[in-house]
């Protein structure tokens, strides 16, 4: 069984992706939610409470 159109242009676009494994990491799940029709992750805010959903989630050790 053949793989949807979106699925293969995805596949295909990170087939050859290298590079550490932060250098795409963002580009990757913003396509990927676009591929799902996710929401993609939100902008992270000062407040902390605010950023339930965000790329770098700020935490503090007590």
């Amino acid at each position: 069984m053949p793989l949807p159109e979106p699925v293969a242009a995805f596949l295909e676009q990170w087939q050859g992706a290298s590079g550490s494994e932060r250098a795409n990491y963002q580009l990757f799940i913003s396509a990927l939610c676009a591929l799902l029709d996710v929401p993609p992750p939100e902008p992270a805010r000062d407040d902390t409470r605010d950023n339930a959903y965000v790329f770098e989630r700020r935490i503090t050790f007590a």
